[in-house]
């Protein structure tokens, strides 16, 4: 009900912009022209485009089994809080717009004639959850990055068990909730592929999931999302977190 009563009330009434809140010209677009330029980003340059080379991500996923790591930005404001509006609290508009913003860093790869995956898979969701949530995120996600690149977006897992939330657990508790939870489908796959998920915190589900693409003979891993961790000291520190939530509004 909620979810129909949000998409109604967007449909008669003006939108918004998701950061300024000032009003805006068209539905389509979630963000006003400012607020999108300003949007805070990890330089693809400065990576090689692949922000595995970045010492705050190393120290994080040092041991990664997957190639590649293409996210948009460091997990912190406004992600953080449209991440958290659209999975907990069925913000429609918040997912729209990070769909909208996955698919452009989709499309800057293939218009700069990157190398583009044979297919796009997705971090599975339980029955159970999917009852509760209404949706996978990572599904949706995956979805805008494979409409860019002309590739199918493949249901490469199944999750026959709850995952129970990984929020807060460490590495090592994290891949013990993934054990014998989620599991490769038979068939045949792709050499190159990209997993998509909202967030990379340690790295633990797309570690699973890339052992078991690997294990089946898939040569390459990519993995892309929304935003990852920064891995150091002073991300944890109380003035970084004070500082970070102060970075909601644009400048």
């Amino acid at each position: 009900m909620s979810f129909w009563f949000g998409y109604l009330r967007r449909q008669l009434m003006p939108s918004v912009c998701l950061w300024c809140q000032q009003p805006l010209a068209w539905h389509e677009p979630q963000l006003c022209h400012h607020c999108h330029r300003h949007l805070p980003r990890l330089d693809a340059a400065l990576t090689q485009h692949n922000a595995l080379y970045l010492p705050p991500v190393q120290r994080g996923l040092a041991q990664a089994r997957f190639d590649a790591l293409y996210p948009m930005a460091w997990y912190q404001q406004p992600y953080r809080h449209w991440v958290q509006r659209w999975k907990f609290q069925q913000g429609l508009a918040e997912g729209e717009l990070l769909c909208q913003l996955i698919g452009e860093k989709a499309a800057a790869l293939r218009d700069t004639d990157g190398i583009v995956p044979d297919a796009v898979g997705f971090v599975p969701m339980s029955a159970a959850r999917l009852r509760q949530r209404g949706f996978n995120q990572a599904l949706l996600l995956a979805q805008s990055v494979a409409r860019q690149w002309h590739r199918p977006c493949l249901a490469l897992f199944d999750s026959p068990a709850l995952v129970p939330h990984q929020t807060g657990l460490s590495r090592r508790d994290r891949l013990a909730n993934l054990r014998e939870k989620i599991q490769l489908n038979s068939g045949t796959l792709p050499a190159h592929v990209a997993l998509v998920d909202d967030v990379v915190t340690t790295g633990a589900t797309m570690d699973w999931l890339t052992g078991l693409l690997k294990n089946a003979g898939v040569q390459r891993v990519d993995v892309w999302c929304l935003a990852v961790t920064r891995h150091s000291t002073a991300a944890s520190s109380p003035s970084s977190s004070i500082e970070s939530a102060l970075n909601i509004l644009p400048r």
